[in-house]
């Protein structure tokens, strides 16, 4: 047994690395300047392509159902990924000034012990939010298979009624997971190109079919004018109403992407330059993002105009067949192509995004033995043996709880970003977050942070009763107080978390602030020439990252 642990344990490129242990390995220590290759046009590929998919193009027409009609619910995307813009950025200053990931971060904020808490909710994210996209992704492989065979999406099926899923869509996303799997070969690292030849790709795509749907139906379409006749939701009207449900739009805006705002740093740590990831956020977050709900929203509006015998197509998946089915050899290569871009970008959301994110995730969890591109393997595997195509048959209840789960990381959001901003200062010592023992100023009380679990308890205690009543199947009969709270969800839960998590390091210091190394241990800053491990001595290597590894033993 010991022999087959040890043949299975992450091995090191070269000699400056040190061995793997149960707290350290090459992809959760501070990323040397060679893997650093993340500009300003990096970010932007990376957001375009996880911006235009088929979540983003769905974002819009999930708040007509709530009552509101397509410009209140453009005003309400729009506020949303404004805030969603700074966040991104507040949270990923680690990552691109001290070149940390996720389960690193956590060290300094719970404790080296306390840290696994938020790190086993960001894995379990992870691997569900890996299944969901997995089918989306099927989905779009079945309109590519279609347009190439149109037999396909009347294939007969075959499999039992319990399986809560077709033979043609279980062929699509098994292609499409097999398709992702070499994707995961290739180092974060190395994501700078393809996300920019993505994004372009999908971009055109999705400009293409707002021109092309604005032209055929010479207008915005029916829904811009009468949302509520064809939504079948009664519209709001002004007042405390109205404003209670744009707020909740806000939120939920928000609380759909805010697991990936929480690891944000796994993806800053990989940028070139500190400021690389600043500016280009701040834009093309909010631009890419508020672009393709518009699109979405438009080409459903003008689909239902030339489409009238059909029901509202909101999602890509269901339009690009019918689109197919009424017309000739030319709409079917249309297709064809659309489909390829739609299912290059669920690539580009789910690769990185969830199979990677939790590939570094597991690799902050078990680093002797799972590196980044192990963690993603084992999260592709989970992601398809929870079956997502069951869990998405019962939608309602199943995507309130994941976008409720903003109650938990809202909080969990304004802890990190209150600590590293207002508490430390930005100041970290980067050896002792691999140090467990007392030795290190990131153990705190046995190994974790209080003050960072009171303060997270204190923003989630508020939105409780709001939460249990929206996922419950009955409603538990709370006041409309309680409500409006849940209804500020993401928002309440940062601001309470991270103003009791200021207030307390306050009046109880954590020991050390403001403390760094003296060395740059890690080579994090000035990297040092690898050459073959014979030219150095033991010392000399000891001496590049000795002052963590030598500890870590302790």
């Amino acid at each position: 047994m010991s022999t087959l642990l040890k043949r299975l344990e992450v091995k090191r490129k070269n000699e400056f690395e040190g061995e793997a242990t149960a707290w350290v390995n090459r992809d959760i220590v501070p990323l040397p300047p060679s893997r650093r290759t993340w500009g300003a046009w990096s970010f932007v590929g990376y957001w375009m392509l996880t911006g235009f998919n088929i979540s983003g193009w769905t974002t819009a027409s999930s708040l007509l159902g709530i009552g509101l009609n397509v410009w209140q619910a453009m005003v309400s995307v729009t506020i949303g990924q404004l805030i969603v813009a700074v966040a991104v950025v507040a949270n990923g200053f680690v990552g691109a000034e001290w070149h940390i990931g996720f389960p690193v971060y956590n060290r300094f904020v719970f404790g080296v012990y306390g840290s696994f808490f938020p790190l086993l909710m960001r894995i379990l994210l992870s691997i569900v939010w890996y299944g969901v996209q997995l089918v989306f992704g099927g989905k779009s492989v079945k309109v590519v298979i279609g347009a190439i065979w149109p037999s396909f999406y009347t294939l007969r099926n075959t499999l039992p009624e319990n399986t809560g899923i077709e033979l043609n869509d279980l062929i699509g996303i098994l292609v499409f997971a097999a398709l992702s799997l070499p994707l995961m070969f290739v180092p974060p690292e190395h994501f700078r190109k393809p996300f920019l030849v993505g994004s372009v790709i999908i971009t055109i795509t999705t400009f293409s079919m707002f021109v092309w749907a604005m032209a055929k139906e010479g207008g915005g379409g029916p829904l811009l004018s009468q949302p509520s006749q064809l939504s079948g939701v009664e519209p709001l009207s002004g007042g405390a109403r109205l404003g209670w449900a744009m707020v909740y739009g806000i939120t939920s805006t928000i609380g759909s992407i805010c697991s990936g705002i929480l690891n944000q740093s796994d993806y800053t740590r990989f940028a070139s330059y500190p400021r690389a990831q600043i500016i280009s956020q701040l834009v093309v977050v909010p631009v890419s993002s508020v672009i393709v709900a518009l699109f979405g929203v438009i080409v459903t509006s003008c689909a239902a105009g030339f489409y009238p015998e059909e029901p509202l197509l909101w999602a890509p998946y269901d339009l690009l067949p019918v689109i197919q089915s009424h017309g000739g050899p030319g709409a079917r290569a249309a297709c064809f192509f659309a489909g390829c871009a739609f299912v290059m970008s669920q690539f580009g959301i789910n690769i990185p995004g969830n199979a990677v994110s939790g590939g570094i995730d597991l690799s902050g969890l078990l680093p002797k033995y799972i590196n980044i591109r192990r963690g993603a393997y084992i999260t592709a595997v989970l992601g398809i043996v929870i079956c997502p195509w069951k869990l998405l048959t019962g939608a309602s209840v199943f995507l309130t709880v994941l976008s409720s789960f903003a109650v938990f990381l809202g909080p969990l959001t304004g802890v990190m970003v209150s600590d590293y901003l207002i508490v430390r200062r930005k100041k970290l010592r980067l050896s002792h977050l691999y140090m467990p023992n007392p030795s290190s100023i990131y153990y705190f009380t046995y190994g974790v942070n209080f003050r960072a679990i009171i303060a997270w308890i204190c923003g989630v205690w508020p939105l409780m009763p709001g939460f249990i009543n929206a996922v419950s199947r009955r409603p538990i009969g709370i006041s409309e107080g309680w409500t409006h709270l849940y209804d500020l969800a993401w928002l309440l839960g940062f601001a309470l978390s991270a103003f009791v998590h200021v207030v307390l390091s306050t009046v109880f210091p954590p020991v050390a602030l403001g403390e760094v190394d003296d060395q740059d241990v890690f080579g994090t800053f000035t990297e040092k020439d690898l050459v073959e491990p014979a030219a150095h001595s033991d010392s000399d290597v000891d001496s590049v990252k000795g002052a963590s590894i030598r500890e870590l033993a302790v």
